[in-house]
């Protein structure tokens, strides 16, 4: 039988690993963790994620957790709206993360967890697939050398709040940002971004006080941003560090492929890294096919693969660093517009 190793139960994992499996394949997932997550941020399934979901098997049950939005905006720190409404052309389901997994799990064949994995020795599989994230170990064997995330100069602090919304809003100023979003669960989303420094002095430290450290960064903003502010679980609070990858040259190495965040790891500005990590499920799976038409040289249909999603990724992980800079940098009114209404054509 037509063997595949996958490392990483992660969306991009879990998903290829269904859909290979529905296509005459033998699959073995490898995650380093002890279980699937039970925290993390929501995500947004666009029309084209909704679409593999589908095909694995886990629409209707991302649909039934999920929330739908279809309206999303831009407002300035005093809540007046920059550039045009967005609206998707097509439903959009906001879903934590872990309520992601759980869906896509449960139509994946079983995982490995708590198998670290520091490179492919021992792996002797038709097709071994690199789903293991920004700090992939597989990246380096298909590109030839390390290849490190770089960090994008912001810190990101993200968490959850009581509460319900449909529109997905991002309240813009100078050097940080403010977002909510739907949630699943009877919940709120809500995330800042912002440069370092431009934390005022005195501020308490995000990890330590993440409300102190939210109110003194948003003083004076709009009430809604105020209001999340104070309704934040503070124990739910994450805050880390933005990285994304440089553009690689190759996510292709013989019978190794890239997908996801270790291939075209990008700023979360888009909210679109988990969309694209489906969609390269989707492709690579199209490309290898039925297990039974391989052959014994997957090679050719991991070609075929790259060809496909390798520019493609890249190019939302360029426009996600540009929506970074100028969502933080909103004086460069002219730039910011323009790209405003990119994005509006694309969602």
């Amino acid at each position: 039988m037509t063997t595949a190793a996958i490392i990483g139960g992660g969306i991009g994992g879990l998903a290829t690993a269904a859909l290979l499996t529905q296509q005459g394949w033998e699959v073995e997932v490898f995650e380093r963790a002890a279980s699937l997550p039970t925290t993390g941020t929501a995500l947004g399934m666009w029309p084209e994620a909704m679409a593999v979901l589908e095909r694995v098997g886990a629409a209707d049950a991302v649909r039934e957790i999920g929330i739908d939005q279809r309206i999303a905006e831009i407002r300035s720190a005093e809540g007046h709206r920059l550039g045009p409404e967005v609206r998707a052309k097509g439903a959009t389901v906001i879903i934590s993360r872990p309520r992601l997994l759980e869906a896509l799990a449960a139509c994946a064949p079983a995982v490995r967890f708590g198998d670290r994995r520091a490179g492919l020795d021992g792996l002797t599989h038709d097709v071994i697939v690199g789903a293991d994230g920004i700090g992939s170990v597989v990246r380096a064997h298909v590109v030839g050398h390390e290849v490190a995330p770089r960090p994008l100069g912001v810190d990101v602090l993200i968490g959850r709040c009581p509460g319900d919304t449909d529109v997905f809003t991002e309240y813009w100023g100078p050097g940080r940002l403010f977002g909510v979003t739907p949630r699943d669960g009877g919940y709120i989303n809500w995330y800042s971004e912002f440069d370092p420094r431009v934390v005022p002095p005195g501020t308490p430290g995000p990890d330590e006080d993440p409300r102190g450290f939210l109110r003194a960064m948003y003083r004076g903003w709009a009430p809604r941003v105020a209001e999340t502010i104070e309704g934040i679980e503070a124990e739910t609070a994450l805050h880390y560090r933005s990285r994304d990858l440089p553009r690689l040259p190759r996510i292709v190495r013989g019978n190794v492929a890239l997908l996801g965040d270790a291939a075209h790891a990008m700023a979360p500005n888009l909210g679109r890294g988990a969309c694209e990590t489906l969609l390269d499920a989707a492709a690579l799976a199209d490309a290898l096919g039925a297990a039974a038409d391989v052959g014994g040289d997957a090679a050719p249909a991991l070609r075929a693969y790259e060809a496909a999603r390798r520019r493609a990724g890249q190019r939302t992980m360029l426009l996600s660093r540009a929506m970074r800079h100028v969502a933080l940098i909103s004086r460069l009114r002219a730039p910011r517009d323009l790209l405003l209404r990119a994005v509006a054509a694309a969602a």
